[in-house]
């Protein structure tokens, strides 16, 4: 049987400010890619056991392990907590050429043609496995900037899923200075989109949305400014989301707790539509799915 054990996974929700609203940078993932093929997301991977490189650990001054681990509120080790910001911060950068680090108190800035070859080279050598992030981090003097992530949400992949992640989500700025390029691998296209322009685009069919970027979506939409989000993200109390995925009279449905059919609901099983009731779900339609959140 296969081990269908969530991997641990982090996520990075780029922010940037257009008018009163914030922006946020979704990637398209390849038509291959083993995870949301085609779809529209934000940048992120798996935790790599390299992430808890104690040359990383050292390169994250603003940050330490056991401030890393109360954050989560959970039980890791300092270590293991950190290294999702570490993988965060690298993901970002292998998916798009962003690197959230400062150089000795300046925040690295890839404006000049040969710094930007430079660490595009270092980003084309990482992706082919001929350098590691620690390298780079070594190689440039950098130190990372971990302070620059604040954490949002966490999302796990329903039981049922052949592939399954325990993704941690941050949101942070996008720093000056630099331009995101898909890596033409993983990613083949960058877009910057407000929340309700990327929600629209979805309902209208013109890109995929997987439910859990949808509600992110919807959340930022409804603080407003990259300020606001952050502001939020103080305050937020981060409770693992475990979706549950049944069947709906014909529609396929992700049920989500506080939804009055999750607690009883058996992943896979076949339910009744529902008249009334408090939802919190999502339910699969002609052109994707189709958000149901309480007020």
């Amino acid at each position: 049987m296969p081990d269908t054990r969530p991997v641990d996974s982090a996520t990075v929700v780029l922010l940037r400010d257009a008018g009163a609203a914030a922006e946020v940078l979704l990637v398209q993932r390849h038509a291959e890619s083993r995870a949301f093929g085609g779809a529209h997301v934000f940048p992120g991977g798996v935790v790599d056991a390299a992430d808890r490189a104690p040359a990383l650990r050292d390169a994250s001054p603003a940050l330490s392990g056991d401030t890393a681990a109360k954050c989560l509120g959970e039980t890791l080790d300092g270590p293991a907590a950190l290294a999702f910001w570490v993988a965060a911060i690298r993901e970002l950068f292998e998916e798009t050429g962003i690197l959230l680090a400062r150089v000795g108190d300046a925040p690295l800035a890839l404006a000049e043609p040969a710094v930007r070859d430079r660490f595009h080279q270092h980003r084309t050598a990482l992706l082919g496995k001929r350098l590691t992030f620690a390298d780079i981090v070594a190689r440039e003097r950098l130190t990372l900037a971990t302070d620059a992530l604040r954490y949002w949400s966490r999302w796990i992949t329903p039981i049922t899923a052949p592939r399954r992640y325990d993704a941690r989500f941050f949101v942070a700025r996008m720093p000056a200075g630099q331009v995101p390029l898909h890596d033409e691998r993983e990613t083949v296209a960058t877009a910057w989109l407000t929340p309700g322009a990327a929600l629209a685009e979805s309902r209208a069919g013109s890109i995929v949305l997987a439910p859990p970027t949808v509600r992110t979506l919807e959340d930022v939409e409804r603080c407003g400014t990259t300020a606001d989000v952050f502001s939020a993200a103080a305050d937020r109390i981060v409770t693992p989301i475990l979706p549950k995925t049944v069947q709906v009279g014909d529609a396929m449905t992700v049920l989500y707790p506080g939804d009055v059919d999750y607690d009883a609901a058996e992943p896979g099983a076949r339910l009744a539509p529902r008249a009334e009731g408090r939802l919190n779900r999502f339910v699969m339609g002609g052109r994707g799915w189709q958000s149901f959140r309480p007020d």
